[in-house]
């Protein structure tokens, strides 16, 4: 079963009904029978220089990514989608359920974290090998890490071709429950946890999750 208070948080809810629940339990059963989770991931190395920062060859200009992969020297890139499957079965019910839409979002949206968590065992097992410990997943988009840096990890990954993921002009994902991501590798382990928010200055945020490394 997934994460139920995380599923609220998506969905805005402090607290879930009867019949919400029946409907989260409906959405969870169909959004993981439809999906099909495929990752893809690449370690290069990494240089902070002040307010810029250089993955593999490339000088990205982004003073929060600097900061947030403080102390790397390398860090993993890093997908992953739950394939088209999720996004024909949501449309579906645009035609036949509209009350269910946004619980199916919330249980995706869910879902696919839950994926890239596991997903990322097979990095933690080399950080641990090692002797380093996985910064949280910074995105293209968050912070002052521009969108279009999505082309760089889709040409790097080659995202397109291995994990069957599209990008638009607008530099969105097709498959939509897809994720990219910056991953870090330190050997601070006081900044780094799986499910620890990455750097950000939002403390109201409601999907902000505790401060402290509790795992």
């Amino acid at each position: 079963m997934l994460n139920r208070k995380e599923i609220l948080r998506y969905l805005g809810a402090e607290n879930s009904g009867n019949a919400l629940n029946h409907m989260i339990e409906r959405a969870e059963r169909e959004i993981i029978a439809a999906s099909h989770p495929k990752h893809v991931y690449k370690l290069i190395n990494v240089e902070i220089e002040n307010k810029s920062l250089i993955l593999g060859h490339v000088t990205i200009e982004s003073k929060d990514l600097a900061q947030h992969l403080q102390g790397c020297r390398e860090a993993f890139l890093f997908a992953i989608t739950l394939g088209p499957n999720v996004d024909s079965l949501i449309k579906r019910y645009t035609y036949t359920e509209m009350s269910m839409l946004p619980v199916l979002q919330a249980v995706a949206s869910t879902y696919i974290e839950h994926c890239a968590n596991m997903a990322q065992k097979e990095l933690e097992k080399y950080a641990v090998h090692h002797s380093s410990f996985l910064r949280p997943r910074f995105s293209p988009g968050y912070g002052d890490f521009p969108l279009h840096y999505q082309r760089l990890l889709f040409n790097i990954l080659d995202i397109s071709k291995k994990i069957g993921v599209s990008l638009t002009e607008s530099y969105l994902m097709i498959p939509s429950k897809s994720i990219t991501a910056v991953i870090g590798l330190s050997d601070d382990p006081s900044q780094c946890h799986i499910n620890r928010c990455m750097n950000c200055n939002n403390k109201s945020c409601p999907f902000r999750k505790d401060e402290l490394c509790n795992e």
